[in-house]
């Protein structure tokens, strides 16, 4: 089951999100989903943020975990798609084969989405965290209109708001 959060962060975390995601440095990965064919239309720029046990941006794990309540994180990384003169739909995939719950936060808004298996989307609305089990098969798309910012969390716990 899916559940959507508009105005998941207060307005003030938000805000310093936003500031702190500014000064960002992102790495290039030629790939969106792992096990896809080699295409280079197909890549985005990440950021890890926790990854094996390893804390790589301390200020967006604090941020989270106030609001996520996790027991334990898997893996948390950002991603940064820029904008594409056509809108591609990437492959279905889990984030992760460890966990209990997967969450993405929208950073922006623009046209890109995230797809189900059952057909359902997600709009890429600024400040809206869609959260759902890590075994539902997902895939997320480019944009058109802007750059499109995500942030992916897997973890163990369920979710209660803060």
């Amino acid at each position: 089951m899916k559940k959507v959060l508009d105005n998941f962060l207060s307005q003030k975390h938000y805000q310093e999100l936003i500031e702190y995601l500014q000064g960002t440095e992102w790495n290039y990965n030629s790939l969106i989903v792992y096990d896809q064919e080699d295409d280079p239309n197909q890549y985005q720029f990440v950021k890890g943020v926790w990854r094996d046990g390893l804390i790589y941006d301390r200020f967006i794990v604090d941020l989270f975990s106030y609001y996520l309540l996790p027991s334990a994180w898997v893996k948390i990384k950002a991603n940064f798609s820029p904008k594409r003169h056509k809108l591609i739909e990437n492959e279905l995939h889990v984030d992760s084969n460890y966990g209990d719950m997967t969450g993405i936060f929208y950073i922006n808004t623009n046209d890109g989405y995230t797809r189900f298996r059952d057909g359902s989307r997600i709009e890429s609305i600024a400040n809206r965290m869609v959260i759902f089990p890590r075994e539902t098969l997902h895939s997320g798309t480019t944009s058109t209109t802007d750059h499109r910012f995500v942030i992916n969390f897997n973890w163990f716990g369920v979710h209660e708001s803060n």
